[in-house]
């Protein structure tokens, strides 16, 4: 079996014939040609998903320049300007449902309708949340 100087846990194992497995270079694969990847018949359904939802946050976004301009108008009235802090959250309002929308699309890319549909309704939720918050801070 293994020589007394061996080590029993690293020693080599023999395999008995009915338990090995021929090589990979053993099996013949007819044709060389991979068959083409099989169509998603999806591709519609997560195009319209995806406008649906883009819509919802277009939809903030003219939410988030609606009040901007509308405190910009109230600071001129109150022959006021706006802080630096208020352009801050502002902006930051502005810029964040744009950007949850593509990440929501990053993640949900390669899924199917339903998961990618799941993943903007999130983004669309924590975009939402986040914009109350921001209006919050500012009035």
């Amino acid at each position: 079996m293994s020589h007394p100087d061996e080590d029993p846990v690293t020693a080599p194992v023999a395999i008995p014939a009915e338990f090995r497995q021929r090589s990979s270079s053993a099996v013949e694969v007819p044709g060389s040609v991979l068959p083409p990847p099989p169509r998603r018949t999806n591709d519609w359904a997560s195009v319209l998903i995806a406008i649906a939802f883009g819509l919802a946050f277009a939809w903030d976004l003219f939410e988030a320049i609606a009040n901007l301009v509308g405190l910009l108008n109230y600071a001129a009235a109150a022959d006021k300007r706006l802080n630096s802090f208020a352009w801050i959250i502002l902006g930051a309002a502005i810029v964040l449902p744009p950007i949850s929308y593509a990440i929501g699309l990053w993640i949900g890319r390669r899924r199917g309708p339903a998961r990618l549909a799941l993943v903007l309704f999130a983004a669309l939720g924590a975009s939402s949340c986040a914009a109350l918050t921001l209006e919050a801070l500012v009035r």
